[in-house]
């Protein structure tokens, strides 16, 4: 189960969801404040709505595949202590943009962009992007499900399900180590 939820070795579940969920609430705050400076306000009340909404819908299989990854990082390492900060901070995101949401349902049935969800959608668009940077050093530097195969075959790479196990690279302030899970 724990693997049908985090996705294939060299193919993880979570990162897809958090760009699809990541760009769904920022066209979200876009429309809104777009909206809300005079351009086609009455569409962008509308729209802006239906995009938070399809992130919120996002949140869920986002979360807990993130939480499934979060689970399997070693405690007391700083790797599980960026990755604690990166899910308070997206859990208190998905607060945010529920607030907007909220805040907008009835400028969405008046055709009109509400000043309270404005800001709490700036706001969420803020955390958003400091949620989104966390994420990105759990990747890029501490290397969280990423195989790091450099001379694996092209069909390999690109076929879901045909490597095997993963490496997982954790980055300790002294030293590096690598964990393999089979």
């Amino acid at each position: 189960m724990r693997r049908l939820i985090q996705g294939l070795p060299g193919k993880p579940s979570h990162p897809p969801l958090t760009d699809a969920s990541i760009g769904a609430y920022t066209v979200g705050v876009v429309m809104i404040v777009a909206g809300a400076f005079g351009l086609e306000e009455r569409q962008m009340a509308g729209g802006s709505l239906l995009a938070i909404s399809f992130g919120l819908l996002l949140a869920v299989p986002t979360a807990l595949t993130g939480l499934v990854d979060w689970l399997e990082l070693p405690r007391g390492t700083p790797v599980r202590t960026v990755a604690t900060v990166h899910l308070v901070t997206m859990v208190a995101t998905t607060i945010a943009f529920a607030a907007t949401w909220l805040a907008q349902l009835d400028g969405y049935r008046d055709d009109r962009v509400e000043t309270l969800a404005v800001v709490t959608g700036v706001v969420a668009e803020g955390l958003l992007i400091g949620g989104g940077f966390l994420g990105g050093a759990l990747a890029f530097v501490y290397g969280v499900r990423v195989l790091k195969r450099p001379d694996t075959p092209v069909a390999d790479a690109l076929v879901p399900g045909r490597i095997g196990g993963y490496v997982e690279v954790l980055t300790e302030p002294t030293s590096q180590s690598t964990k393999e899970h089979r």
